[in-house]
């Protein structure tokens, strides 16, 4: 299997008491506030909770060469908006035989909804979604689920909810900018080289097994990333070139991490990198 096409997403609400989680297949989901309630002109965030059976996982945005992305389409009352998905870390995850990146266990893919300014507090609002997502273990399956919360709408600052700490620690992996290492990324044929090395003075946390999760498809998530590091503390990752990548992109983009997607012994955090391309 190669690159899946995208499938379609639409929201229906849930309510702070929630209406509850649905399973379809592997997965269970639910949308789940941060906060009990939501002022008029305030953001908030709410998120698509996803509890995966063992053994299964759905996708991050940039699935790599198989996968297709969690989506949810909103339908909203009017003034109110909700933002793109903010997504966590992904993980390396394996679909049949190739490798992609995605998701295992719980994970909060987080939104921010706004209300309006003329939001009545002593009211509620009902959002109403449909998610979509793909969910692959040994085999691919993919679904629909029409999911609904009702939140108050309330003058007065609203307390947190059961919610807001896993929502917290979700959003505590995205990464940060980059202000310890001095980049470069050179394109060869189907090769792209990205090599980072220690600014003076940084205090710089590697870690022991580097990758480069890419944001927009261009590196191959199925082919192995060839590190080397120097004495001097420079990592060069040798990585291959997608063909379901962006055509003559000016940029190397993604997440400088561990090659799990989770914390290792080397203390680094994710690093959100865009390298201008030299050379050729």
């Amino acid at each position: 299997m190669k690159l899946l096409l995208k499938l379609p997403l639409l929201l229906m609400c849930m309510t702070v008491a929630t209406a509850g989680p649905i399973r379809e297949g592997a997965v269970v989901a639910e949308l789940v506030p941060a906060r009990q309630a939501i002022s008029p002109g305030e953001t908030i965030t709410i998120a698509l909770r996803m509890k995966h059976d063992p053994g299964w996982h759905t996708y991050w945005k940039s699935p790599g060469i198989v996968g297709v992305p969690t989506d949810l389409d909103w339908k909203l009352p009017k003034g109110f908006k909700a933002g793109s998905i903010q997504w966590p870390q992904p993980e390396r995850v394996q679909m049949g035989p190739y490798d992609a990146y995605g998701y295992h266990g719980e994970v909060f893919l987080m939104v921010p909804l706004s209300a309006p300014a003329d939001a009545k507090p002593g009211t509620e609002v009902k959002l109403k979604a449909r998610a979509s997502w793909m969910c692959c273990s040994k085999t691919c399956h993919p679904a629909f689920a029409d999911i609904s919360m009702t939140l108050p709408v309330s003058s007065a600052p609203a307390k947190p909810s059961p919610w807001q700490k896993p929502i917290v620690a979700a959003r505590s992996t995205f990464p940060v900018a980059n202000t310890l290492w001095d980049t470069t990324a050179v394109r060869r044929g189907n090769k792209a080289i990205l090599t980072l090395s220690p600014r003076k003075g940084a205090p710089t946390k590697a870690p022991l097994s580097p990758y480069f999760f890419s944001d927009n498809g261009l590196i191959d998530s199925d082919v192995e990333q060839v590190v080397k590091k120097t004495k001097a503390g420079s990592i060069s990752l040798l990585m291959e070139i997608s063909e379901f990548g962006p055509d003559k992109p000016s940029h190397l983009t993604g997440i400088f991490y561990t090659r799990s997607g989770r914390a290792d012994a080397g203390g680094a955090v994710p690093l959100s990198l865009k390298v201008p391309f030299s050379g050729s």
